[in-house]
């Protein structure tokens, strides 16, 4: 799919002009037929009209498209990020096939799912919805969900990744709106929130992001992940300034959210130095009192927690920086490297020199 620059547009048309039309352009993009949709529709007419599928089957398509229809069970439903990203990006915009193959799965990073055009099902821990043109459905890792799709409906997969919220987002959207403490609360809290749902209705301002970073997504130059990560930042922002009224959410436990999302906060904002003490002197609590409450948020004891932030900081570094071990140490909050890598192994099962190689042999794949 090509997507036409601004610098390709000719100079005679106006900013307004040239603006629609590079919006028309991408949703045009999106709403054509791709081969694989095509298939799928196909087999799915034949089967809800009882026509045979021979024919179907035996075009000349790949096997697995083939298989997934015969069985949608065969598709794997333990989706990791090496499946979805591109080496280096920190975010993959794609279009939902539509017809494909319902399916239950989980995967290991956030996803938002934005309805361009039309509707479709999403089903998420048993729980169905129908999602309607302009709804933002914003979904956990390891929540376990299928969306179906079944008509010439336009369905946008924001995929995020797990580790980007380590050190991009969580940097940027720095605020106790529900959206950023989402984020934070799946990263770190035990009882965690599997989704937000936005309803954004006709709104332009949203359905103008989400196509810039569809059109940026065909880029392959350097800037085209920092530019979509920008958008998303800021997208991120007009959603709590413009439906943080009207957002969904399952049920959450509302007497303790407060105390939990400031202290968690708290903690996220200063994990290179921050201790018991702190966390007593801060919100007026005993030392013993806050060790309990920072169990009861995140499962696990304040020195594991602030151990797990700071690896996780460590572990995007890693993937992300050319840093040294011992800068990223003294970065995450280690004086002394050696601690830091024990520390890592101990958490990863490798060392981080290990885990960098690692890293960058999984993204030349």
């Amino acid at each position: 799919m090509t997507i036409t620059r601004h610098s390709e547009t000719p100079l005679c048309i106006s900013a307004a002009e040239s603006k629609m039309t590079r919006y028309e352009q991408i949703e045009d993009q999106l709403l054509s037929w791709d081969r694989n949709e095509i298939f799928y529709r196909d087999f799915y007419l034949c089967m809800k009209e009882g026509r045979p599928t021979g024919e179907l089957l035996s075009e000349d398509v790949p096997e697995e498209w083939k298989s997934w229809v015969l069985d949608p069970s065969s598709i794997d439903p333990d989706k990791t990020e090496k499946d979805f990203f591109l080496e280096g990006r920190n975010v993959s915009v794609k279009k939902h096939p539509r017809y494909f193959p319902y399916f239950e799965h989980h995967h290991t990073f956030f996803e938002m799912i934005y309805v361009l055009s039309g509707n479709c099902k999403e089903t998420t821990q048993g729980s169905t919805v129908i999602l309607e043109k302009g709804d933002l459905f914003v979904l956990a890792p390891s929540v376990t969900h299928g969306i179906e799709v079944t008509d010439d409906s336009v369905v946008i997969n924001i995929l995020i990744r797990h580790s980007t919220f380590m050190d991009m987002f969580l940097h940027t959207v720095r605020d106790k709106s529900a959206l950023a403490l989402f984020f934070l609360g799946n990263l770190f809290e035990k009882d965690k929130t599997p989704y937000l749902l936005f309803h954004t209705g006709r709104d332009e301002q949203i359905r103008e992001y989400v196509l810039e970073m569809a059109a940026e997504q065909q880029e392959e130059d350097i800037y085209a992940d920092k530019i979509i990560c920008a958008q998303l930042t800021i997208m991120f922002h007009q959603l709590t300034r413009r439906f943080s009224c009207t957002m969904e959410t399952p049920g959450i436990k509302k007497e303790k959210q407060e105390w939990h999302d400031r202290m968690l906060q708290y903690i996220m904002d200063n994990y290179q130095t921050v201790t018991l003490q702190d966390l007593s002197d801060t919100f007026h609590f005993s030392v013993p009192y806050c060790s309990r409450m920072v169990r009861e948020i995140s499962g696990s004891s304040f020195q594991d927690l602030v151990t797990r932030i700071r690896l996780q900081q460590g572990e995007n570094l890693l993937s992300h920086t050319q840093m040294n071990v011992g800068d990223i140490s003294e970065r995450v909050g280690y004086k002394n490297p050696e601690t830091f890598i024990r520390a890592f192994i101990r958490y990863y099962q490798m060392s981080p020199s290990q885990y960098r190689r690692s890293s960058l042999l999984t993204g030349m794949q």
